[in-house]
C-alpha cells in the first residue's frame, strides 16, 4: 500500500468563499497533467471510490486527522478535475483556515489518496482508480511537509511519534465509528509508507544519516502496542 498526496492550486478556476454559510469550493486534483512525482491522474480515478466512501470524506487541515476543518456536501468529477464542496462550521480553526485562505497563506488544497490500478508507461506513471481518504487546505510548506512519510526533506520524527499516540488512544477507547475507522485507516497507511520508504537502500554519503534514529522510532511504535 502506498499513500500519497496530490496538490491542486486553491486559486485555480473554481474558488469560492460563503464565509456567512462556511462554504469553500474547489479543486482538489486535477486530470491529465504529468505532476512533480511523474504521476498523470485519468479522469474516473474517483468515481469507485466517491460511490463508496463518498460519506466519509472529511476536509481537513494539513492532512492531520486530528485537525478536520469541514465535511463534504459534494464530491463529484467534471473534465478538469476532482470537485468539492466542503461545509466549513465557525470553529476557531475553521474560520483561522478561511482567513489564512483570503490572505494567501493557505495557497493549496491536497488530496491523500492510495493508488489502486496504476500502470508504469514510459516516463510517467497513469493512475486509472484511487481511494480517496480526505481532501486537506495546505499551504506550500505545510504540503512539502506532510511528504515526511515519503522520506523527502527532513523527517519530523516528533510529529511521527505524536500522530502515532493519536492513533493509540483512539484504539483504546474503543466504541469507534465507521467515519473514524476510516480516518484511522488513512493514519495506519501513512505510517506504513514512511517505514517503507525509510527502510529503501540510499546512496552512500558522507553525511551523517538517520538510520538510528529510524530504528529509534520503530522501537518507539512497537512498544506502544504492547
Amino acid at each position: 500500500m502506498e499513500f500519497i498526496y496530490k496538490a491542486a492550486p486553491l486559486g485555480d478556476i473554481i474558488s469560492d468563499f460563503d464565509e456567512k454559510n462556511g462554504i469553500v469550493k474547489g479543486y482538489g486534483s486535477y486530470f491529465d497533467n504529468k505532476d512533480s512525482d511523474e504521476d498523470i491522474i485519468r479522469r474516473g480515478a474517483y468515481q469507485k471510490t466517491i460511490q463508496e466512501n463518498g460519506s466519509r470524506v472529511k476536509y481537513l487541515y494539513q492532512h492531520d486527522m486530528m485537525q478536520p476543518i469541514g465535511k463534504m456536501k459534494e464530491l463529484y468529477e467534471d473534465d478538469k478535475g476532482l470537485v468539492f464542496v466542503a461545509e466549513v462550521p465557525k470553529t476557531q480553526l475553521g474560520t483561522d483556515v478561511i482567513e489564512l485562505m483570503k490572505a494567501g497563506v493557505i495557497t493549496e488544497n491536497s488530496v491523500g489518496i492510495m493508488p489502486i490500478v496504476k500502470e508504469q508507461k514510459g516516463d510517467y506513471r497513469e493512475i486509472k482508480e484511487v481511494k480517496l481518504y480526505e481532501i486537506s487546505a495546505v499551504t506550500l510548506a505545510a504540503n512539502d511537509q506532510a511528504k515526511i512519510l515519503d522520506v523527502k526533506g527532513t523527517t519530523n520524527i516528533d510529529q511521527i511519534y505524536k500522530r502515532y499516540d493519536n492513533i493509540c488512544k483512539l484504539i483504546r477507547k474503543g466504541n469507534i465509528s465507521d467515519d473514524m475507522g476510516y480516518a484511522l485507516e488513512s493514519e495506519i497507511i501513512k505510517l506504513k509508507t514512511y517505514f517503507i520508504n525509510a527502510t529503501q537502500p540510499v546512496e552512500e554519503t558522507t553525511e551523517p544519516t538517520e538510520k538510528n534514529h529510524e530504528i529509534d522510532v520503530y522501537k518507539y511504535l512497537l512498544n506502544n502496542l504492547k
